[in-house]
């Protein structure tokens, strides 16, 4: 035989799932976070190398610059 649902079973269950989307999107904004920092971590990285890899090629602001500017992929 079919249970019959009151609007007090369905109004908690609604409840439920309230929850569970509340607890789901608060994670993802943590991971979506926590991506957008590990991004600019490797930013950061990434342009340190470059720094030190410009600084050791012993040439001038000028001549990078101008090699990346004139470069074509």
């Amino acid at each position: 035989m079919a249970r019959t649902k009151t609007m007090a079973s369905i109004d908690t269950r609604i409840r439920k799932a309230q929850d569970s989307v509340e607890k789901t999107k608060a994670r993802y904004d943590a991971a979506i976070t926590e991506l957008g920092a590990l991004y600019d971590e490797k930013k950061e990285l990434q342009m340190k190398e470059l720094l030190a890899a410009i600084e050791k090629s012993g040439k001038s602001y000028e001549e990078v610059l101008r090699f990346v500017k004139d470069r074509k992929l």
